[in-house]
């Protein structure tokens, strides 16, 4: 059953299961099509990687400028008509070894913004293997302490999201500004988060059948690139060990049918456990990240931005 983002029954824990955007029982035509097409190309070796590239794609209705965050580089976008209400600090994707310059991820950057009413500030924080661990994170983290210190961010209109391993970055750089006693995003989303680089999630292996877009061999691959040794169980690099106790409300979106299924279930059981409020949505037909895919018209991945938007809308009384 669908249920609305903006309904206050969503509590910790809860996992909704959003049917297909078009209502019917199975994917819209454009997204079965879109994951033919995946299952057809030659592998990149990209885990994020689809032959997609939104850099082409024209930002109609938001403004775009190259900013810095304390000297960490960053895009930054909002809606050309009105004020922006919020401020979404985001984290991008890439499997921590691309997406720099973060030109993949603008459109759905540029939807959030107009879907929000959010000016987005989509971080350009370097990759490996050129900069291994920490490096991503120390980006991350000095962009959000600068933006809550002396970039003018109101706490309590800021909102952190992050994909797949911006999704870890999310929940690595919200524990890291509790621990250092800075103020604390409204609340956290997460789409499709990668968040154990041990890689010991069992669906890993059950659902490697219906992930179009991810393999294993591909995770292993950009996590010895980005570890270059370091210990993968860190709570930097693997929010799954994350102390999460304090942290804002949580939401987290995954599709049902991506390999990396269980980092979102586990980063839900242990922010429950520590007493987050988690708003948990497993969509059906979802795959890897599809929000990002707004840019190619999927009616999933519109849906997928509309709940997300929903949810910055309530967690603050403007």
């Amino acid at each position: 059953m669908l249920t609305n983002p903006e309904d206050n029954s969503q509590s910790a824990g809860i996992s909704q299961s959003p049917p297909s955007a078009d209502g019917g029982g199975g994917p819209s035509q454009l997204l079965g099509a879109f994951i033919d097409y995946l299952r057809a190309r030659p592998s990149s070796g990209d885990s994020e990687s689809t032959g997609f590239d939104g850099s082409s794609s024209e930002l109609e209705g938001v403004t775009r400028d190259s900013s810095e965050l304390g000297g960490v580089r960053a895009i930054t976008l909002q809606p050309q008509a009105g004020r922006p209400d919020r401020t979404v600090l985001y984290f991008h994707g890439g499997g921590y070894v691309s997406g720099s310059p973060p030109e993949r991820y603008l459109p759905l950057a540029a939807a959030v913004a107009l879907a929000a009413n959010a000016r987005v500030h989509v971080v350009d924080y370097r990759v490996a293997p050129q900069t291994p661990f920490p490096g991503a994170f120390d980006d991350c983290l000095h962009a959000y302490r600068w933006l809550v210190t002396h970039g003018g961010a109101d706490p309590r209109t800021l909102f952190v999201l992050g994909d797949s391993v911006g999704g870890n970055l999310a929940v690595a750089v919200t524990g890291a500004a509790r621990d250092q006693g800075l103020a604390l995003p409204a609340c956290v989303a997460l789409i499709s988060p990668l968040a154990d680089l041990t890689l010991s999630g069992a669906s890993i292996g059950e659902r490697n059948h219906l992930d179009p877009l991810v393999t294993r061999q591909m995770l292993e691959s950009t996590v010895t690139d980005y570890l270059a040794g370091a210990d993968p169980r860190d709570p930097r690099c693997s929010a799954i060990f994350a102390d999460m106790r304090g942290f804002p409300p949580m939401l987290i979106q995954v599709g049902e049918n991506e390999i990396l299924y269980d980092d979102a279930t586990r980063i839900r059981d242990a922010a429950t456990t520590a007493g987050v409020n988690v708003a948990f949505e497993s969509w059906r037909d979802g795959i890897h990240v599809w929000p990002v895919f707004i840019s190619s018209g999927l009616p999933e991945s519109a849906a997928a931005i509309e709940h997300l938007a929903a949810f910055f809308k309530t967690q603050v009384a403007l």
